[in-house]
């Protein structure tokens, strides 16, 4: 085949059958991965945490000197004049009185300078600034590790609630597909006579009421996959589809008061809240010095200035200056500001102290609540299993009896029901023993 022909044949091809988007299968492992690159809240924590090591730097700032720059020119169009009286004697000793008018400046003005400021001695507040800065960065990159950690969890549940809604969407489908193989079997034995027109109408009514399960079964798993793309911070136009399933899994016991103290020591909550106490400390130490703590500065300035009444720059005189100075600042009354100031650190130390009480009752009961939703999903599994087999030996029964015109549609039709019902609740007690596992380890910090 000629080459010409060839590539004519393949171009035909791709406009005729141009090519399907690819979906992305992930797995659980991958949606984790995507989440922690992608998700949006995720990506402000970390925003958060670069603004807190600007603010480092501008604490270290405070100790560094400030050096300024400034310029002025003004034009007098009036210049203001002063006259001293004075009195001269002349050759005989007679006394005569005069006056001289002086001008005060020129019609043109210049100044320029360069000034340094450094402060020397601050009460010690400066490195106690930059302390409070660093804490500030301990408590934001905590903050990013907890923001992960309830990411997992929040990909867990958005991932295997996919997962849910696929099996259901199947599940309903499939029950769909038996409900018309019922019908049309009902019509064929109806047709022979072996059955009521009841049975018909009973089966036929049960197609068009089930109908509406299908529909929402299929909605919900596409908003579960909606969910799921906005936790991994996916976009609108990406294809993808969750691989794996609702597999059953089996816990580890832990004791409650052990669960209690992983918690204390792995959960970034109370790593914050111990950052917290340190960064209050640290401003309460602040503002005591803020009361009667001298502070010194150092200041030097170097200007430029002359006054001409012309523009012959290449002329002017400039005349020069250097000076240095060292200040003494002593606070000696504000109104009782400061006091306040030091009694509302005060309260907020204690508030950090009933925050944290209260943070402990707060993970003692969520690791209390996760522990019941493990133990209630594990008896839901159990009995879920054993329903789902009973369910299947009565409808395989129930379809018997009804082809040998020994039971009705209504007994074959509950039959199916309750095989439906049974395997709709193995698979959320599958879903909710996975979320009520990974809750507890993220109530524990892991």
């Amino acid at each position: 085949m000629r080459p010409r022909i060839l590539l004519l044949i393949l171009l035909i091809i791709s406009i005729a059958f141009p090519a399907m988007a690819q979906t992305m299968v992930i797995d659980i492992d991958q949606a984790m991965e995507l989440a922690l690159e992608n998700n949006k809240q995720l990506k402000m924590l970390k925003v958060d945490n670069d603004y807190a090591n600007l603010q480092v730097k501008e604490a270290y700032s405070g100790a560094m000197p400030v050096v300024s720059a400034v310029g002025n020119y003004s034009r007098n169009f009036i210049i203001p004049e002063m006259v001293t009286d004075f009195v001269m004697t002349d050759s005989a000793g007679s006394s005569i009185p005069m006056s001289l008018r002086m001008a005060m400046g020129r019609e043109n003005n210049f100044y320029g300078g360069i000034t340094l400021h450094q402060p020397l001695w601050i009460a010690g507040k400066i490195g106690i600034a930059i302390k409070i800065a660093k804490i500030y960065r301990q408590i934001s990159e905590t903050g990013v590790e907890k923001g992960e950690k309830d990411l997992r969890l929040q990909v867990t549940q958005a991932f295997y609630g996919a997962l849910l809604g696929k099996e259901y969407k199947r599940l309903t489908k499939d029950a769909e597909k038996q409900i018309e193989s019922h019908l049309k079997d009902a019509r064929a034995i109806y047709a022979e006579g072996l059955v009521s027109e009841y049975d018909l109408l009973r089966a036929e009514v049960e197609l068009a009421n089930f109908h509406p399960q299908v529909t929402a079964a299929v909605e919900a798993h596409k908003m579960a996959l909606e969910g799921l793309r906005i936790v991994l911070g996916l976009a609108p136009d990406t294809e993808f589809e969750p691989a794996g399933e609702l597999s059953e899994i089996t816990p580890n016991d832990i004791e409650l008061e052990e669960a209690v103290s992983a918690a204390k020591d792995s959960r970034a909550d109370f790593r914050q809240l111990s950052l917290q106490k340190q960064m209050l400390d640290q401003l309460l130490m602040i503002e005591q010095r803020n009361l009667y703590w001298p502070s010194f500065f150092l200041s030097l300035s170097y200007t430029q200035q002359a006054q001409e009444d012309n523009f012959a720059f290449d002329d002017y005189f400039w005349g020069d200056g250097l000076a240095a100075a060292v200040s003494v600042s002593v606070p000696l009354f504000d109104g009782f500001k400061t006091k306040s100031r030091i009694q509302m650190a005060q309260i907020n130390l204690k508030k950090s102290l009933l925050m944290n009480s209260q943070l402990e009752d707060g993970v003692r009961f969520e690791i209390i609540s996760s522990m019941s939703r493990l133990n209630e999903a594990r008896d839901k599994l159990s009995a879920s299993r054993k329903a789902v087999q009973q369910a299947g030996k009565g409808y395989a029964i129930a379809e018997v009896r009804y082809q040998e015109g020994i039971s009705t549609q209504v007994e074959l039709l509950d039959a199916r029901l309750a095989q439906t019902q049974a395997q709709t609740t193995e698979l959320a007690a599958r879903y909710d023993l996975i979320l009520a596992n990974a809750s507890l380890r993220n109530a524990m910090g892991q």
